[in-house]
C-alpha cells in the first residue's frame, strides 16, 4: 500500500485496517507515514500495537513527538513500551516528559526503571546520555564454547554483539573480542589469548562531539563506555553517532545564519517556533547595524563632495563580508573537526594573512579598473586601495572571530553569516571613508 492511501485510512482512523498493513513495513517507514496524522490518531494505533511493535516504531519518531504520543498513552501501556525500547532510547523520551509523568512511568517499570532512572543523571550531550546498557559481557577465563553460549542467551537483548567485552568480576574492562574471532577459533580456547587487551573506551562525561570524533578517527562501529573507576557502564553505537552528527551540523548550519538551533525538524516546527527562534537576532541585528549608519552618518560631508563614492559602497562591504564570511566558515569547520586546534591560531593568523594579501591584491586591482571605468582616476585608486585593505582586514576578522568566540566557551559557529557580515560592513566602511578623505584631501 502506497503512503497515500495509508494515510486516508488513518485519516479515517480506521486503525484495524492499518495494523496489519504496517505489519510487514519498515518501523522506520511507519514512523515517516505518522508525519502529518493527528496526534490523537497516533495515540490510538500504539495504543493497539503490541509494545514491541509500537516500540520498534516510536523509536525511529522524532524524540518530541514520541514523547507526546507516550504521555497521551495510558501510563502502564506507556511504560510496556519504554520497558521493550533499548534504555538510550527510552532516556531520550523520557527526559523530554514532566518530571513528574516521568517518574510515575519509571516506577511502573520496576527494575527497569531503576536503570533508567540513573542513566537520567547524565546530560544530554555526553557519552553517558547517548549510552546503551544493553551489552554483551564475558570473563577472560571463560573458553569460546562458553563464551558463545552465554552470546546465544544474552545477544538477543543486546543493542549489538559485534564486539563482546571482557570484565572482571567488578566489571572493569580488560579487553574485547570480536565475533569473528569467537568463530574461526577452536571452541576450548580460553578468551584471554584471543582477546585486545587495548581497549579503546571513553568516560562517561565526554563531550558528544568528542566521542564523534573518536568514532571518525578509527572507524568503530561500537564503542564502551567506563566510569571514572575503569568500569564499564555502557556502550555507545554508530547509529547514535550518525545523530550526533546530524544534530551538530544542523546546530551549526542554524547559529551561522543567526538562528536558534530547532529542537525538532523544519516539517515538526510550528510557526510561533520559527518566529522565536529567529526574532532575536535580527532584532540584535538592527542595532548592530547601527555602527554601519554611524559610520556613514559621520562621513555624510565626504559622500556630500563626491557622490560617486555613494555607488561602490555596497560593492566594497558585499566583498568584505563575503571574504570575512568564506574565512569564518573554514576555520569554524576545521575547529569543529578538530583539523585545527587553539594552540594552532599563530600559524592560522600567518596563512590567513598571506592569503588575505593575495585575494585583496587581485580584488583591488578590479576594483581600481571599476572605479576608473565608471568615474575617474582618483576614485579608481580609492577603490582599489580600500579593496585591498578591506579584503586583508575581513580576511583576519573572519579568521579571528572563530578563536577568540572558542576561548570564551562559545560556539565558534555564531561567527559566521550574519554576525561576521555585519561587523566587517562597519569595518569596511570606516576604511573606506578614511582612505577617501586621506586621497581626495576632503
Amino acid at each position: 500500500m502506497d503512503q497515500l492511501s495509508l494515510k486516508k485510512l488513518f485519516l479515517k482512523e480506521r486503525i484495524l485496517e492499518v495494523i496489519p498493513v504496517i505489519a510487514d513495513m519498515h518501523p522506520a517507514d511507519v514512523a515517516e507515514s505518522l508525519r502529518d496524522i493527528p496526534l490523537e490518531i497516533q495515540v490510538k494505533l500504539f495504543a493497539e500495537l503490541s509494545p514491541e511493535w509500537a516500540a520498534e516504531i516510536i523509536q525511529e519518531v522524532p524524540s518530541e513527538f514520541g514523547a507526546e504520543i507516550l504521555n497521551d498513552l495510558a501510563p502502564n501501556k506507556a511504560a510496556e513500551i519504554l520497558q521493550q525500547m533499548y534504555t538510550d532510547d527510552a532516556v531520550d523520551l523520557l527526559s523530554r516528559l514532566p518530571k513528574e509523568d516521568a517518574e510515575e512511568l519509571i516506577a511502573l517499570m520496576k527494575e527497569d526503571g531503576q536503570e533508567i532512572k540513573e542513566l537520567l543523571k547524565y546530560e544530554d550531550d555526553t557519552s553517558g546520555g547517548l549510552m546503551a546498557t544493553e551489552f554483551v559481557a564475558i570473563c577472560e577465563e571463560q573458553t569460546i564454547g562458553e563464551a558463545l553460549a552465554l552470546l546465544r542467551q544474552q545477544a538477543p537483548s543486546a543493542e549489538t554483539a559485534y564486539y563482546i567485552y571482557v570484565l572482571k568480576n567488578d566489571r572493569t574492562l580488560v579487553g574485547v573480542v570480536s565475533l569473528r574471532d569467537l568463530v574461526v577459533n577452536p571452541l576450548d580456547t580460553r578468551v584471554e589469548a584471543i582477546m585486545k587487551r587495548d581497549v579503546i573506551a571513553v568516560p562517561e562525561d565526554m563531550d558528544q562531539e568528542e566521542v564523534a570524533r573518536i568514532f571518525e578517527k578509527y572507524g568503530f562501529l561500537v564503542l564502551p563506555v567506563i566510569d571514572k573507576e575503569q568500569k564499564m557502564v555502557g556502550i555507545i553505537t554508530v547509529d547514535d553517532i550518525l545523530v550526533v552528527n546530524e544534530e551538530e551540523a544542523t546546530e551549526d548550519i542554524h547559529k551561522g545564519a543567526s538562528i536558534a538551533p530547532l529542537e525538532t525538524g523544519y516539517n515538526y516546527a510550528g510557526v510561533w517556533t520559527l518566529f522565536s527562534k529567529r526574532i532575536f537576532w535580527l532584532v540584535a541585528l538592527i542595532f548592530v547595524n547601527l555602527i554601519s549608519s554611524s559610520v556613514i552618518a559621520a562621513y555624510e560631508g565626504i559622500l556630500a563632495s563626491v557622490i560617486a563614492l555613494t555607488f561602490f559602497i555596497p560593492l566594497l562591504i558585499d566583498t568584505g563580508g563575503n571574504t570575512g564570511a568564506q574565512s569564518a566558515t573554514l576555520i569554524i569547520r576545521a575547529l569543529v573537526t578538530g583539523d585545527v586546534k587553539l594552540f594552532d591560531w599563530g600559524k592560522v593568523l600567518l596563512k590567513e594573512l598571506l592569503v588575505g594579501v593575495c585575494l585583496g591584491l587581485v580584488l583591488g586591482l578590479a576594483g581600481a579598473a571599476l572605479g576608473v571605468f565608471y568615474s575617474s582616476p582618483m576614485i579608481g585608486v580609492v577603490i582599489g586601495l580600500t579593496m585591498i585593505l578591506i579584503v586583508i582586514v575581513s580576511n583576519l576578522i573572519g579568521m579571528i572571530l572563530p578563536f577568540g568566540l572558542t576561548i570564551l566557551k562559545l560556539d565558534p559557529a555564531v561567527a559566521s553569516g550574519p554576525l561576521i557580515t555585519t561587523i566587517v560592513d562597519a569595518t569596511g566602511l570606516l576604511i573606506y571613508f578614511s582612505i577617501a578623505s586621506w586621497i581626495l584631501k576632503l
